[in-house]
């Protein structure tokens, strides 16, 4: 039997919420990581200190499309359990004083028709969220808006 070979986890360096859709690959399927600061971590890779909501997507709308979810969590409309856990501490986005920023790694595959290899990197994706909260709990750190 051929062993399956997980990527290293790797996020791109932190982008504002506003520029989001700028991150590559953000239409793919991956893993995020979400932090509601007072600080500018813009254009910084990811410390899990400033680590606030650990994510990951599997759907054909991609990263984009759960950010959209987390966004309209956010702004008072239910859907995403981070963004409602967000919204219930922190109230509606217009009102917060903190800035939000986001950092991902994204997985090229295909969604709508998944080949054998495909299913497997959806499978990596799944697995790189645990090995995030690994890493972040090996820190000394939790995510505060995680409910698990």
């Amino acid at each position: 039997m051929r062993s399956i070979k997980v990527p290293r986890m790797k996020f791109c360096p932190w982008f504002s919420w506003e520029d989001r859709k700028d991150i590559p690959l953000s239409e793919m399927p991956g893993i995020y990581l979400l932090s509601i600061t007072k600080k500018n971590l813009a254009g910084s890779l990811p410390d899990w200190k400033d680590v606030s909501y650990i994510g990951m997507t599997n759907s054909r709308q991609g990263l984009i499309g759960r950010w959209q979810q987390f966004f309209n969590s956010i702004r008072g409309k239910p859907g995403h359990s981070g963004g409602n856990a967000v919204f219930d501490d922190l109230k509606h986005y217009d009102q917060w004083d903190k800035k939000l920023f986001v950092a991902a790694m994204p997985i090229e595959c295909n969604v709508v028709s998944p080949s054998k290899q495909d299913l497997i990197k959806m499978g990596w994706v799944a697995y790189l969220e645990y090995e995030a909260f690994a890493k972040c709990v090996a820190s000394n750190s939790k995510p505060k808006y995680n409910t698990r």
